[in-house]
């Protein structure tokens, strides 16, 4: 997808049965890709979801453009990107029929998280079609925005109603660099929904399973691999953390939940969301509806 000068490449999974179905876009985090959390396509699918991940040229480590390193800044055109990929998949001939356009959620993993909720929020560029939605490890994307250099200088927050899942790790070292999540999850209209998942870590929100022997912090893996030579505070600790299968058992049962909530109208799926925190003891839950 897309024009000469930005090429979109998406994965696309469809759920088995009959359409249309429920839309779900997820964006990627920086040098991330598009096929990172394979977990939640299989969650989603299995809940009959359709699922669409982009590959953003200038962010992905698997794009057509081969970058070496990501362009964080690009996060804005991204956000362009989720509409484009929206309208194109609604107008694509092979799919047509399949998705549901009234009824699309997002979803986003650290700078995919920031894209998420100024595609859901922001003033000057959200995207209207999105009908819930979910940021992952963004931290508060206002300040991650504003202290990195992301590039959404003067957009403003829109007042809209529109459901949200912030779903954050205790021990995420990247959110002591880019905000503490609280601070969005205040800002936001209702209904709003937050989740902190207790030892978790940044990276375990997304596919793989890299645990340091020492019980060192598998987010300094990632700084090591991109950034290394750089201090990162947080990276001298040693505890026990809560595992990467367990993390996302958490974060793919609570995803599920809230999109069948909102964008199925299912009362007993939010009751499941609901009680996260009665079936996961490491969950820590709060809403407001």
């Amino acid at each position: 997808m897309g024009a000469d000068d930005r090429q979109i490449d998406v994965l696309l999974w469809l759920p088995r049965g009959q359409g249309p179905f429920p839309l779900i876009v997820y964006c990627h985090g920086t040098n991330g890709m598009a096929g990172e959390s394979l977990y939640l396509v299989e969650a989603l699918t299995d809940a009959g979801f359709a699922f669409a991940a982009p590959e953003f040229p200038l962010t992905s480590r698997e794009a057509h453009t081969g970058i070496a390193f990501a362009d964080v800044t690009d996060a804005p055109e991204q956000v362009r990107d989720v509409s484009f990929v929206i309208d194109s998949l609604l107008s694509d001939h092979d799919v047509q029929g399949l998705i549901d356009g009234k009824r699309i959620g997002l979803t986003g993993h650290s700078l995919g998280g920031v894209t998420t909720y100024f595609a859901t929020f922001g003033m000057q560029c959200r995207e209207p079609r999105v009908r819930a939605s979910v940021p992952i490890a963004a931290s508060d994307p206002v300040q991650s925005a504003l202290s990195n250099g992301i590039g959404f200088a003067g957009v403003q927050h829109m007042p809209v109603s529109v459901p949200v899942l912030f779903l954050n790790a205790e021990k995420d070292l990247f959110a002591r660099m880019a905000g503490r999540p609280g601070a969005a999850y205040t800002r936001v209209e209702s209904p709003k929904h937050q989740i902190l998942v207790s030892l978790g870590t940044h990276v375990w929100f997304h596919d793989g399973d890299d645990q340091p022997e020492d019980n060192r912090n598998p987010d300094c893996l990632w700084f090591d691999e991109y950034l290394p030579g750089i201090d990162i505070p947080g990276c001298e600790e040693r505890v026990p953390l809560i595992g990467a299968a367990r993390q996302r058992e958490i974060a793919a049962s609570a995803i599920v939940a809230f999109f069948e909530a909102y964008l199925n109208a299912d009362p007993a799926a939010l009751a499941r969301l609901e009680s996260i925190g009665e079936r996961f003891a490491e969950a820590s839950y709060e809403s407001l509806r």
